[in-house]
């Protein structure tokens, strides 16, 4: 055991000598030295073989222990942006269900030859005798008293109060608000008042109307006798229960995210 632990000894003795004769070598690139160089290289290749297979697991180890703070701080790294990604999908149904509220408060087909203007609903305040709504938008950006307010599915209001930032807007359901409506079709008339106590609306149809009309017949603003609204706005689908006649609104009063307002002329 002794015999063979002076090998060893003396093969890691001779491989650092042969390490410093390379080094001196390696530094004398001319002269006589040149053919000495070769000769050694070719020599003592085997060695220079070994020994670099056996100081390759050191080279790498020092390297991690050189580099183990920056591989920390990327794998930190990494860590955040994963959890980034995953709060990411974890909004995607909420982001989904937001884009599908604005397409139906903003997406409008039936006013095509006005202006509009999108808008969010900041507020509700809803009592027993009002129903109104505040949006993000008012006069600094062109609104004013009056004007119509509508999703993509029929109308919801109009503007009663404006200030330079938000303004007011009285539901069709408020009991204070009456539109001049026309059944599609048969072009019966009539006109809505807002039920106090829910969101349908109540509907007083000229003499005879209620006769020929079929449940799920479709009204809109007539834009008659100087109507506060446009003509040809969607407002609600009829229903009749019996001997109680109502309109039940195409926009859904209850869930109101996005809405649009008709950028009306000063006249109307």
């Amino acid at each position: 055991m002794a015999n063979r632990t002076v090998s060893s000894r003396r093969i890691v003795l001779l491989l650092v000598v042969t390490a410093l004769a390379m080094m001196t070598l390696d530094a004398r690139q001319t002269g006589p030295f040149q053919g000495v160089r070769e000769a050694a290289y070719s020599v003592t290749s085997p060695l220079r073989s070994a020994v670099g297979f056996i100081l390759s697991p050191i080279g790498d180890t020092w390297q991690g222990i050189v580099h183990y703070d920056d591989l920390a701080a990327e794998n930190d790294e990494l860590r955040e942006r994963v959890a980034e990604l995953e709060g990411v999908v974890d909004r995607l149904p909420d982001r989904e269900a937001e884009l599908n509220e604005l397409k139906i408060g903003t997406d409008i087909d039936f006013v095509e030859a006005l202006p509009t203007i999108a808008a969010s609903v900041t507020s509700d305040r809803r009592t027993s005798v009002e129903r109104i709504i505040e949006i993000d938008r008012g006069s600094d950006d062109g609104l004013r008293e009056g004007m119509p307010v509508v999703t993509g599915d029929g109308l919801v209001g109009r503007i009663i109060l404006v200030t330079g930032e938000t303004s007011q807007v009285q539901l069709i359901s408020d009991p204070r608000t009456s539109i001049g409506v026309v059944s599609r079709g048969t072009r019966a008339i009539g006109v809505t008042t807002g039920d106090g106590d829910g969101v349908d609306l109540r509907v007083d149809l000229e003499e005879g109307a209620v006769d020929v009309l079929a449940p799920g017949v479709r009204f809109e603003t007539s834009g008659l006798n100087a109507s506060d609204y446009p003509g040809g706005i969607p407002v609600g689908r009829l229903v009749i229960d019996g001997v109680r006649v109502r309109i039940e609104p195409l926009a859904d009063l209850d869930r109101l995210a996005f809405v649009t307002v008709i950028l009306t002329e000063e006249d109307r």
